[in-house]
């Protein structure tokens, strides 16, 4: 029987998108592994997100948990299943079996703890299949838990009337952008499907500090702050967050984790192996009711539409700065 899957005891993810090749500046080999050095030094397992379109990043970690035996035997890897756009229309079972197989491959790991499906045009059809063909794989040993990505209410209903066994689904969540709550955490909540919350710091937006660099994670969140109200709303947001850490003694991006963390079926955070990411303790803070309302009221508007809604209009801002083909010419269709 697979082991059930269970949210980290931490509350925390460590994202390893800024890894990826062509992300940013500064993240050599040598900065990568003392990263992920020093997020594995505390008692708690260790948690890493990363997925098949991150470039380079799959064979790091690979390359990370074979010369560091000892933090590999504390860590989990999650991965993700991210066929190309163009591609979906062909995808067939031997598709998914060789992009997962690559996987386990590069991360040098008999079995993939975590595979998330992400389908960029939920009007194409076959995701359905897909993930059964996960579930299959599941099945064999080769994945033990099956999840998804920016997964919205309906999908994921389908998914599960289907039989598909998803522990979680990944999704943005932050006090910027709060779409999950419209009515995706309760069919979570519902099925026992664990929400896995990505930009929750909107970038380095919702911490103390400026904002790092610019890169498309951080164009993306900005545009986010731009659909809820622009400056003065993410300004209202940080004012909030500031005033609540100096009362607790902890960094405004340890509130903001503390926020989306005491939201309805919020399994954990994800936060990039930044400086900021590597010194939070978002287990440590704990929000009481009056603190989650006066966060909340900060924004009274979130995003329009359900999760990744606007994201998924590759005509919009949103969508335009999307790539959809970083598995090209890899995967094969």
């Amino acid at each position: 029987m697979t082991p059930a899957w269970t949210p980290p005891s931490s509350g925390l993810v460590h994202g390893c998108w800024q890894l990826a090749r062509g992300h940013g500046d500064g993240w050599d080999r040598r900065a990568a592994f003392a990263a992920l050095d020093r997020a594995a030094e505390g008692p708690d397992p260790l948690v890493l997100d990363c997925a098949d379109i991150y470039t380079g990043v799959e064979r790091l970690l690979g390359d990370w948990l074979t010369a560091r035996p000892a933090h590999a035997r504390k860590t989990v890897v999650h991965t993700k299943f991210v066929p190309d756009l163009e591609s979906l229309p062909v995808l067939d079972r031997a598709y998914v079996r060789r992009v997962v197989e690559r996987s386990r491959e590069r991360l040098r790991v008999e079995t993939l703890q975590l595979v998330q499906l992400h389908w960029w045009d939920l009007g194409v059809p076959g995701w359905v299949r897909a993930a059964k063909w996960l579930a299959e794989l599941k099945d064999e040993g080769v994945v033990r838990h099956v999840g998804v990505t920016n997964f919205g209410s309906r999908a994921l209903r389908i998914l599960l009337d289907a039989g598909i066994p998803v522990v979680t689904n990944q999704v943005q969540f932050s006090l910027l952008d709060r779409r999950p709550m419209k009515r995706l955490a309760s069919v979570c909540e519902e099925h026992g499907v664990s929400l896995l919350c990505y930009g929750t710091l909107a970038g380095g937006l919702l911490a103390d500090g400026p904002a790092a660099g610019d890169n498309r994670s951080l164009r993306k969140y900005r545009l986010i702050v731009d659909e809820v109200g622009g400056p003065r709303a993410l300004e209202r947001t940080r004012a909030e967050l500031s005033a609540v850490a100096a009362r607790e003694g902890v960094s405004m991006a340890e509130v903001a984790a503390a926020y989306v963390l005491a939201q309805p079926a919020v399994g954990a955070v994800i936060v990039g192996l930044s400086r900021r990411g590597l010194d939070l303790d978002v287990a440590g803070v704990r929000l009481g009711p009056a603190d989650v309302d006066r966060l909340g009221a900060a924004v009274p508007d979130t995003v329009a539409g359900g999760v990744f809604e606007v994201e998924r209009d590759r005509t919009g801002p949103h969508g335009r700065i999307m790539q959809y083909d970083l598995n090209r010419g890899v995967q094969g269709a």
